[in-house]
């Protein structure tokens, strides 16, 4: 009886799918890139993670910021020269980089055409940041409060006299840094890449 059972069992153990979980999937399909694909992603990965992407350089005031930080000065540009503890920020924004960075795998999971314009989220991502900067240092980095003629008033119109007179002080002040370069140099890698084969007639991976 015990053999019976045994039988039985077998053929509904074997039935059951075994898919790998998501992210070995999408290791596995970044590993199918191109070396070319896979060098441009470890320069992104680099100049995202572990190198400045801005110096910012005001008297005594010497420092970077990376590239997963930009969510936190984009909110607050002020950041640029007093810093702040924003790790939620830093976090978040870092997992969205993660995600474009891992986008180049969409047209290996998918095995579709438009899956290929997945390397152009990192060249995007980078785009969108350095737009959405300029736009907000392009105002007042600190609000007054009502009261105008209050000192906390005072010492914000001060400030924003100091910090940020239309762009011409941010731009004297805040330079693009050597991890900016590399990323965007590794992003317009994976960019051409994605589009040369988007428009290839064997498109399909």
């Amino acid at each position: 009886m015990g053999l019976g059972y045994g039988k039985m069992d077998a053929p509904q153990s074997m039935g059951i799918a075994t898919r790998p979980p998501l992210p070995a999937r999408v290791w596995r399909a970044l590993m199918t890139l191109e070396s070319s694909s896979k060098l441009a992603m470890v320069c992104v990965a680099f100049g995202w993670f572990f190198m400045n992407t801005l110096a910012v350089s005001l008297g005594s005031l010497d420092h970077g910021v990376r590239f997963f930080e930009m969510s936190a000065v984009i909110a607050d540009p002020t950041r640029l020269f007093f810093g702040g503890d924003t790790p939620v920020h830093h976090a978040l924004f870092a997992l969205v980089c993660l995600a474009c960075l891992a986008a180049p795998a969409a047209a290996h999971l998918t095995r579709t055409r438009t899956g290929w314009l997945g390397h152009l989220a990192p060249l995007s991502l980078m785009l969108t940041c350095g737009a959405l900067l300029y736009w907000r240092t392009s105002g007042e980095l600190l609000a007054a409060p009502d009261d105008a003629a209050s000192l906390q008033g005072s010492l914000m119109h001060l400030a924003n006299d100091l910090v940020h007179r239309g762009t011409d002080l941010v731009s004297r002040h805040v330079s693009i840094a050597a991890g900016s370069y590399l990323a965007m140099i590794g992003c317009v890698v994976l960019a051409v890449q994605g589009i040369r084969r988007f428009t290839r007639p064997d498109a399909f991976p």
